[in-house]
């Protein structure tokens, strides 16, 4: 899918296209998401570079996501969708500027900081009337979803730890400790993802700020790229909070479940002690040999059962003074 934009001093307007016709001269923006072969013939017409393919925008190599081309500068970072709909996903999403009138962007998802972008980019007193206001736009927009992500992340992780530490009649009328490893795990994976976004973020603004000239590297466009650079960076130090706060919920969910399965085996483990020496008795006076002296004692068995109670609570009493039980 292809959609051109003209650029003026109400935002971006989307022009329409036929089917056979190239991108309207009037065009400062074309956006794409999973073009067709067709697309991409026009938007590298309107570019006058080619345009990458998918694979050589997932290269991890430098030089193969950030590179000068006839004139055109090509950017791709790794942005993260699906967060909503629970299956996350890292995407290219590649910037390929032409001088200071023309702009391409290419997508393979449907990102939600794109819709947030182009329903902000018309408002008064915010409009993106140029091409440099369309990069830095989007680029705000990827940070800004990205921070709400951090946000949600965060939110979950504060809620997980207040489930870890809960006293253990709370965690019983919740949920099982083995069941918060599958929440923590999926935090984790989403805070990696999360960081790996973001350093793709940070790799592209300095290389945006070394290759783009003219409009994007003077006055507001220049002082709006540092401060989207400081903008990452912070969120950057937040992902790594994060990220060592779900390491700690990890090794204190392992250790509680530990403890309990320690707890588990200490009682059974006195049980077996408190229930051993009426074993022990019931065996002996299990043994009915005829010179057995208390065979013939009225009182030998009220006497047996007696002295299997007594071992038994004689023992129990023993390990809830000390302290055991």
């Amino acid at each position: 899918m292809l959609d051109a934009y003209s650029l003026g001093p109400n935002g971006p307007y989307k022009l329409t296209l036929d089917a056979d016709t190239p991108v309207p001269e009037e065009a400062g923006w074309v956006d794409m998401m999973r073009p067709s072969r067709a697309d991409a013939a026009f938007a590298e017409t309107f570019l006058g570079a080619e345009l990458p393919t998918r694979e050589e925008a997932e290269e991890i190599e430098f030089s193969s996501r950030f590179y000068a081309e006839d004139g055109t500068v090509f950017m791709t970072a790794t942005i993260l969708t699906g967060v909503d709909a629970g299956e996350p996903l890292l995407v290219p999403l590649t910037f390929a500027v032409s001088g200071d009138q023309r702009i391409a962007t290419l997508r393979y998802d449907d990102l939600r900081a794109h819709r947030q972008f182009l329903s902000r980019a018309g408002k008064p007193g915010n409009a993106c009337a140029s091409t440099p206001a369309v990069f830095l736009g989007l680029l705000e927009a990827v940070v800004d979803r990205t921070a709400d992500v951090l946000e949600r992340i965060s939110g979950d992780v504060d809620r997980i730890n207040r489930e870890v530490f809960a006293a253990q009649r709370e965690r019983r009328r919740a949920r099982r400790l083995d069941e918060l490893i599958d929440d923590i795990g999926v935090q984790g994976d989403l805070a990696g993802k999360a960081r790996l976004s973001l350093a793709s973020l940070e790799r592209l603004i300095q290389y945006a700020s070394l290759s783009l000239r003219g409009a994007f590297a003077k006055g507001s466009s220049k002082n709006r790229l540092k401060l989207i650079g400081r903008d990452v960076r912070s969120l950057e130090d937040h992902v790594t909070f994060l990220s060592n706060k779900i390491t700690f919920l990890l090794d204190a969910t392992l250790g509680l479940i530990s403890v309990e399965q320690n707890e588990v085996i200490r009682v059974l483990t006195i049980a077996a002690t408190i229930f051993f020496p009426p074993t022990l008795i019931g065996t002996i006076y299990g043994m009915n040999f005829v010179d057995m002296p208390e065979l013939g004692w009225n009182l030998g068995y009220p006497f047996a059962i007696g002295l299997m109670v007594a071992s038994a609570v004689l023992p129990y009493l023993y390990f809830k003074r000390r302290g055991w039980l």
